[in-house]
């Protein structure tokens, strides 16, 4: 147990250390690069990112799971063959495409700087995969040590690449520093040692695996990464750099907020059939608490980041509240995406996981075409926005009719949130300029009021409030502050 804690909260920091060093990252190379610099910097991440995602073949998920052979010398030889293999392939790709990339982000000066990376990706084939096999006997702390040391390779090289000489070959030097920190790593901490072999049934059962993956890895890496590229090709690496500040903060602890969610409500929904009497309050409590999280991510954002984000990362950052209130509506909106999911996946409904997958593409296609007629971020994000709108009320619909969502509530938590971001959105594009405090008691006032209507949702949909209760809490409140003044006095 103590062992498995250790594991735990280790795992825990690794966590975190993904989330926090890229913020890190991209907030002083913002302040270190010029805006043209950072924003080839962020294309170099964002293509072998791409890459990565895209020509994903689950090797690493292999080593955790085979079964055709108990030797783990043996699997893990042919795993790394693969690995290998994957990566001199992906490597090579990069590397001929390099010259596409640079016109392709319109930065012909950094053909070289893409060279570079895609031999970056072809060393990630030497990484020791026995930190992941580990993970099979719940020894998950050498997989974490992995992952913090990448993260923090990456970024301390960064800054003082950046600081000798401030330019987007930073990030390259970074890319470099980070593989090798993570081929290091690995095979200090394998019991392993890395090396190369074959056996058949090891390598069907991997390719059997891993051939299903490659194309949803191309849809992932769309989802994920497709804005940005299509902002850097149509709108150049100004605007990209401009976009990935914006979008990138705003989204950085979306993901790991919906995974927590949706894996603390998955097992609530599992083996139970659909007309099982719990189901229906666990829809209710979920509908509640994916859309009040949305809600208060959103208010965040628009009323923090706002003033932060110059403050942080620099003048040239600083979007119009009008700008940051939009992008607010789409974070609450690509929250509730979700809305379908724990109770689609505890029930294997793979389509209709699918058919929100597939309305995000066509909502980034719209947008796509949207920002190519009047090419602008503020064009493309309010086009984007509108259609992932569109598609989150089908998407309300469809639960309503085919998973047992009560209809008034999902109308509820989608319809008000929305409609009070959009106050916000209308105050920040016809009022006047607001005053730094105006602004945060808009936020105050608008957030205060959403939690209230909330609560009336909690009342109606899920347990009743007694007012008893309410009115003994109260006066309870009040009398604890009515003796604290009296022992003042």
């Amino acid at each position: 147990m103590k062992n498995t804690l250790k594991s735990g909260s280790v795992l825990l920091a690794a966590n975190l250390a993904e989330m926090a060093f890229p913020f890190i990252r991209n907030v002083l190379l913002a302040r270190f690069l010029s805006q043209e610099d950072f924003g080839v910097a962020v294309s170099l991440a964002m293509i072998i990112a791409l890459v990565e995602i895209g020509f994903d073949f689950g090797v690493p998920v292999s080593a955790v799971r085979y079964t055709a052979t108990d030797d783990p010398k043996k699997a893990l030889a042919t795993l790394h063959t693969l690995q290998l293999t994957r990566a001199a392939l992906v490597g090579g790709l990069l590397m001929a495409l390099a010259p596409v990339l640079a016109i392709l982000f319109k930065s012909p000066q950094a053909t070289w700087a893409y060279v570079v990376v895609g031999a970056c990706a072809t060393l990630r084939g030497f990484g020791n995969l026995g930190v992941k096999q580990a993970m099979r006997d719940y020894v998950y702390w050498p997989n974490a040590v992995t992952l913090i040391m990448i993260q923090l390779a990456w970024t301390v090289t960064v800054i003082v690449a950046a600081w000798i000489s401030p330019d987007y070959w930073a990030m390259v030097w970074g890319l470099a520093a980070s593989i090798i920190a993570s081929t290091i790593t690995s095979n200090l901490l394998s019991r392993f040692p890395w090396r190369l072999g074959w056996d058949k049934a090891v390598a069907d059962e991997a390719t059997a695996f891993g051939k299903p993956l490659v194309p949803n890895g191309f849809v992932s890496g769309a989802l994920s990464l497709g804005d940005r590229v299509f902002v850097g090709w149509a709108l150049g690496v100004h605007a990209l750099a401009f976009y990935s500040v914006i979008f990138g903060t705003a989204t950085l602890p979306r993901g790991a907020i919906l995974r927590f969610l949706t894996n603390l409500f998955v097992p609530v929904f599992v083996n139970r059939p659909p007309d099982h009497p719990s189901i229906k309050k666990n829809c209710a409590r979920w509908t509640l608490i994916l859309s009040l999280t949305a809600f208060l991510y959103a208010m965040g954002f628009i009323f923090v980041a706002t003033p932060l984000l110059p403050l942080l990362f620099g003048p040239a950052y600083t979007a119009t509240p009008y700008l940051m209130s939009l992008i607010g509506l789409n974070l609450f909106v690509k929250f509730l995406y979700q809305l379908p999911s724990p109770v689609a996946m505890a029930q294997g409904n793979s389509k209709l996981v699918l058919t929100c997958t597939v309305y995000s593409i066509i909502a980034l296609a719209v947008a796509g075409v949207a920002a190519l007629i009047w090419p602008s971020i503020d064009v493309f994000v309010l086009a984007l926005t509108a259609a992932e709108v569109v598609a989150v009320l089908r998407i309300g619909m469809i639960v309503v009719n085919s998973l047992g969502y009560a209809r008034g509530q999902v109308a509820m938590a989608l319809l008000g949130p929305m409609a009070a971001i959009g106050v916000v959105l209308a105050a920040s594009l016809f009022l006047p300029a607001f005053s730094l405090i105006d602004w945060f008691l808009l936020g105050g006032v608008i957030t205060v009021g959403g939690v209230a209507f909330y609560a009336v949702m909690a009342h109606v949909y899920i347990d009743p409030l007694k007012p008893a209760l309410l009115r003994q809490a109260i006066s309870s409140l009040l009398n604890r502050r009515a003796v604290a003044t009296g022992k003042e006095q």
